[in-house]
This record gives C-alpha cells, sequence and structure tokens, in this order.
C-alpha cells in the first residue's frame, strides 16, 4: 500500500494518541503539528470554519484512507487494527514533534484547544472599506485552502464562477465543492457559463499569439453577445461591494477573465476599481507588469 508523506504525518498522529479521535479533534492537532510544531503548510493548510481550523486537504485524504482500508467509513477518525507503526517512516525530527505534540496536547480538552488556538492563531480579520473592487482569480498553484483564505482577507462576498464548465481534476475547486464549502465561510457562490471559453478552443496553446488569437475571437462572440451578463456582474457588484471572477489560470493575462474585466472597464457606466488577485506565487515579473 502506497501512502504519500503527508498521509504518514496524519495516521501518525492519529496512531500515537490512540487511534480515534472526533473530526474536531485530528483537526485541532494537524493545525497545531503545521503551525506550532513544524511552522510549516507543506503537509496541510486550513481554513476557519465554524471558529475553528479546519483543512479541506485532511477530509479529501480521509476519503482515501477510507478507500485504502486503513480507516473505519465513520463520522470521526477510527484507525482500523494493524502492527504497523506509521511513525517509523517518518524522519527523527517528526517523530519527536508528534511525541511532542501528544504530550503537551493528549490530556486537554477540545474546547481548552479551542481557546489555545484562537488566542495564538485568531482567525485573519478581512480588510474592510467602503471602496468597490472587482477581483478576479485563478486556482493555478494554489490550495484550496489558500484560495478561500485569500478570498476572505480581501472581504469578498461572491465568488462567479466563469468556466464553461465548472469541473476541475483538481481537489476543491469544481462547481459541487465550490458551491457547498464557499457559503461556509460566508461567501456566496454562482457559476456563469456564458461567459466561459470551450475547453477545446483551449487546446494547444504555446505563444502569446496564441491567446490573442484566442482572445480576440472571444471578444468578438461571446463578450459581444454576453453584454446583458456583463450588466449583471455590474449589478452585483453595486449591490455586494466586492466580488470576484474565477477560472483556473494564475496569469490573468493568459485567462479569459482578463476579457471580462476589461470589457467591464470599458463600460462608460463602469467606474469600479478591477483588481487582479495574484494566487500563484510563480508568475515572473514580466507577467505582473502587464497591463489589459
Amino acid at each position: 500500500m502506497t501512502l504519500i508523506h503527508r498521509m504518514k504525518i496524519l495516521l501518525a498522529v492519529l496512531q500515537e494518541i490512540g487511534g480515534i479521535a472526533s473530526d474536531a479533534r485530528l483537526q485541532q492537532l494537524l493545525f497545531l503539528y503545521c503551525k506550532e510544531f513544524v511552522k510549516r503548510d507543506e503537509y496541510y493548510e486550513f481554513i476557519h470554519l465554524g471558529g475553528a481550523p479546519y483543512s479541506l486537504q485532511a477530509k479529501e485524504d480521509k476519503a482515501a484512507l477510507v478507500h485504502k482500508k486503513v480507516i473505519e467509513k465513520t463520522d470521526d477518525w477510527v484507525l482500523k487494527p494493524t502492527n504497523k507503526r506509521f511513525a517509523t517512516e517518518l524522519d527523527f525530527f517528526e517523530k519527536i514533534v508528534i511525541q511532542d505534540l501528544k504530550n503537551k496536547c493528549l490530556t486537554q480538552s477540545d474546547e481548552e484547544l479551542n481557546l489555545y488556538i484562537a488566542e495564538h492563531y485568531p482567525e485573519p480579520t478581512p480588510q474592510i472599506s467602503d471602496e468597490i473592487i472587482f477581483y478576479t482569480i485563478g486556482y493555478e498553484g494554489i490550495s484550496p485552502e489558500a484560495y478561500i483564505n485569500l478570498l476572505r482577507q480581501k472581504g469578498i462576498k461572491l465568488l462567479v464562477d466563469v468556466r464553461k464548465n465548472a469541473f476541475s481534476q483538481k481537489y476543491g475547486f469544481s462547481k459541487a465543492e465550490l458551491a457547498n464549502i464557499l457559503p461556509r465561510v460566508g461567501i456566496e457562490y454562482l457559476h456563469m457559463p456564458e461567459l466561459g471559453i470551450e475547453s477545446e478552443k483551449r487546446q494547444n496553446l504555446t505563444t502569446d499569439k496564441d491567446y490573442e488569437q484566442l482572445f480576440k475571437e472571444y471578444d468578438q462572440t461571446t463578450i459581444l453577445k454576453g453584454q446583458a451578463k456583463l450588466e449583471e456582474l455590474q449589478k452585483l457588484l453595486e449591490d455586494k461591494q466586492r466580488i470576484a471572477i474565477t477560472c483556473f489560470e494564475a496569469d490573468p493575462y493568459h485567462c479569459h477573465r482578463s476579457r471580462v474585466a476589461k470589457a467591464l472597464k470599458a463600460r462608460e457606466q463602469f467606474t469600479y476599481k478591477i483588481e487582479h488577485l495574484q494566487s500563484c506565487k510563480h508568475l515572473n515579473h514580466k507577467q505582473n507588469a502587464r497591463k489589459f
């Protein structure tokens, strides 16, 4: 049975605390492991859900571990009987960290851990101002937790999905997943496929010229026919104050969402600020410097 490293971390934590834990308890311990004991997010990232930290990736990993018959299919985390000790597959530092976590947290109740987390790792306060801002964001190269946290940081009230087909092989970004989690963190979700591009038209795009040709056609067809949708976007913005449109690409200028933003900006009655959120850290300076 092949397990990726973060799953070994998760299972080692579960096993060392006795092999059973509520979902809330395991989420607390994973959060402290990542944030306080190893101080890095490469294992799991978190959002604040119902006042407590929550990893969507851990939830997805749980489903995978149930499928692999490593844990039971229950609401709680219940490790199936095994002679294997998962901590033996970790490095020395990781083993020590898990023991420290166990020693410091095992005797504390869920309520005590929640109070500690709330005091030392408070939920970030969203940016609040009276300025109306229209955002765009792509989810390439970012976790669903980091993506949601960025939306919340900017005070976004509505996410409008402008993909033609709102499906993603990347966990957390399909229509059903976004429509389920976003309202739980105070963000509405709306799919607007009328402003999308057929996936087959996005095949074999390798040069800036390829993109320019695609977006020229998009401007002359979808944007031209989609004035009612642009009007709807503007009304939604004026109502919600801060909304974002989303698609896949990290670089907005390789994504049709920049053309939607450009078309909105060209409207005489549209006087609001437009900002492309950089969700991926690997965009080069040339891309970041381009203007629509």
